[in-house]
């Protein structure tokens, strides 16, 4: 295991590395000018936006930026907000983002392992033993909320259960309460993709001679089910939540746009259309850094469930 641990992690802070030279890179060669609007519609002059560039670190050749901008994120200065917030450190506004995102998507996944672990059961349960009308329907709801993009499932509740029925308010942190549409429209999809695909990893398993051997040995059926067939079960699903979790993030930031949500991913839109360079890397950085740290915990959870993938 700590061999594993020591692999995953230099994998890890290599996507890190490779995540800053792309952003870097592609902030650089995109055809906009950050600099150019900066004192509204009067240019400023050459000698001050120079000023300006090197006190935000854009001064010098391009390897020498790249070199200044290395040292300063290993020491954990993400830069000043050059938009969006003048003047103020970024790490400051992505701290202060950092909680609504990770809030909104281990919310999501919880939704989607309870609810999804549970519904897979039952489709499954229901497919061996039963007449599989049960697994029919979880099957075909799963269908459907997996085929319906996260804005448009996200806008259907936000009419259904906040604008018609009043039941949870439209968006925003005025209440806790405003989190759970984001974490439903994130989760229930997923829910759906790991009921799937538990239903079809238990059936497999259910079907084996020594799932059978157990039951002819007089086991309860929940005996059956949780103590020789959920656990092998569990390593496809545990592999595919690190999967997951990239897909929840990723998806946050429409999310967090459509409800009114000043998480990472408002922060990553809002500075990308600003042309705000430091805030948009800083972001992409603690994007990549969350998906890493979640990458690290499904693998070393596999690890322990199935030693075949040590």
């Amino acid at each position: 295991m700590p061999f594993v641990f020591l692999r995953r992690l230099l994998d890890g802070l290599l996507v890190l590395g490779l995540t800053h030279l792309a952003v870097f890179v592609a902030l650089r060669l995109h055809p906009g000018d950050p600099w150019a609007d900066l004192a509204g519609d009067k240019a400023l002059p050459p000698e001050a936006v120079a000023r300006m560039q090197a006190l935000y670190g854009h001064g010098g050749s391009f390897l020498h930026q790249y070199a200044s901008e290395i040292g300063a994120r290993l020491t954990g200065d993400f830069g000043l907000s050059l938009k969006l917030a003048r003047g103020q450190p970024v790490v400051d506004l992505l701290v202060a983002a950092l909680p609504v995102s990770v809030g909104i998507g281990c919310g999501a996944l919880l939704v989607g392992m309870v609810l999804g672990g549970w519904a897979g059961l039952i489709a499954a349960r229901s497919r061996v033993l039963g007449g599989g009308r049960r697994d029919s329907l979880i099957r075909l709801l799963a269908t459907i909320s997996i085929s319906l993009p996260d804005f448009v499932f996200g806008t259907g509740l936000l009419l259904l259960l906040s604008l018609s029925w009043h039941w949870l308010p439209a968006g925003g942190l005025d209440t806790p309460l405003g989190l759970i549409l984001p974490v439903l429209t994130l989760g229930l999809p997923l829910a759906a993709a790991i009921a799937r695909l538990t239903r079809a990893s238990l059936v497999e398993e259910l079907a084996l001679d020594f799932v059978r051997t157990a039951r002819a040995k007089g086991a309860s059926e929940a005996r059956v089910e949780f103590d020789h067939a959920l656990r092998p079960a569990a390593g496809p699903v545990v592999a595919y939540i690190a999967q997951a979790a990239a897909a929840v993030l990723t998806g946050s930031l429409v999310v967090e746009a459509l409800f009114a949500l000043p998480g990472l991913g408002f922060y990553f839109v809002q500075g990308t259309l600003a042309q705000d360079w430091t805030v948009v890397s800083g972001a992409a950085l603690l994007y990549t850094a969350v998906l890493v740290g979640f990458n690290l915990l499904a693998d070393l959870t596999l690890a322990w469930l199935d030693p075949r993938t040590r």
